[in-house]
């Protein structure tokens, strides 16, 4: 699996990146489109853009017989059916049965790769980031929604559904969120990137985006401060109760929001020691990622070369 260049698409609730990532997790080139309430439509033709693009580039390069794109592979968020290729459902941007896989393969005539953007995040913390030597772990995106991908005996566990990770669903806290799978109470209403606007919305009237309540926490808000305070608790005790099932001795963060890791990593810590089995889990490490702003980008990446390693396997 030397000397390939992979065509990776991360799409995300506010942007899209894509970039050509090769074998061993390097980013040879990026790009991005920001996205303003996307549909199914926009993304499709954003998605064909950046496609033509890097196709286009790199087939015209003069960087030698390896410059050459093998493959194309998305990180996609919310439900995806993996074996058809199809896009099965995003709440944040009201996708349904979209058969993005089988547009993108029949256009470009390449192999093409779905699977979900935590799945494939975990995916590359494995094979390029923390998990690297450690077959057990949890990968938690927080960002404009939370998800999870879940390595167990060295495989990605997806359920006999092709589902399970969705950690952003579990309910953490009484507080009437509501969240758009149409409960109230989950850690992605509570803690991702929206819920962290709403709450500090509810606490001063103003709507302004995490980042920017990040800022001003830094700066000393008593309001921002405590709205991170809370987001570690909510993400403390989703992680609390996934150790509790899995066992699992790591649990590696990710996404937007973990880029301000540290207002909120000693209230999450806390409540993980609160509520977790401390006696059946005292080895457990939690850890921000190793791949930063790109893991799902070169997670798509990795889970191409984890397909292509299973399928010589079988």
């Amino acid at each position: 699996m030397t000397n390939l260049n992979i065509l990776a698409i991360d799409i995300g609730g506010s942007k899209i990146l894509a970039g050509v990532v090769n074998s061993s997790g390097n980013v040879l080139s990026e790009k991005n489109i920001i996205l303003d309430k996307p549909d199914q439509t926009s993304l499709l033709a954003d998605i064909l853009s950046l496609c033509d693009s890097f196709l286009s580039e790199f087939e015209a390069s003069a960087i030698g017989a390896n410059g050459a794109i093998s493959a194309i592979s998305l990180s996609i968020p919310g439900l995806v059916d993996v074996k058809d290729g199809i896009w099965l459902e995003a709440v944040f941007s009201k996708v349904r049965n979209f058969p993005l896989g089988t547009i993108l393969a029949e256009k470009y005539k390449l192999h093409v790769y779905l699977e979900n953007d935590a799945n494939n995040s975990a995916l590359g913390e494995k094979f390029f980031g923390h998990a690297k030597g450690c077959d057990d772990f949890i990968w938690l995106t927080v960002s404009n929604g939370c998800g999870a991908g879940i390595f167990l005996d060295g495989k990605l566990f997806t359920g006999p559904g092709g589902h399970a990770g969705e950690l952003g669903h579990i309910c953490v806290t009484d507080e009437d969120f509501s969240c758009p799978c149409g409960n109230k109470g989950c850690l992605e209403a509570s803690a991702a990137g929206p819920g962290i606007s709403r709450r500090y919305k509810a606490l001063c009237g103003e709507a302004i985006s995490a980042k920017e309540i990040a800022a001003r926490a830094r700066s000393g808000d008593g309001n921002a401060i405590a709205v991170y305070k809370k987001t570690g608790e909510y993400l403390g005790t989703a992680i609390a109760a996934a150790v509790n099932v899995t066992n699992v001795p790591l649990v590696v963060i990710g996404g937007g929001v973990s880029m301000d890791y540290d207002l909120f990593s000693e209230d999450l810590e806390m409540t993980v020691r609160r509520k977790i089995y401390l006696f059946a889990n005292k080895n457990l490490r939690i850890m921000r990622t190793k791949l930063g702003y790109h893991a799902s980008l070169i997670g798509a990446a990795a889970n191409c070369l984890y397909q292509s390693k299973r399928s010589m396997e079988k």
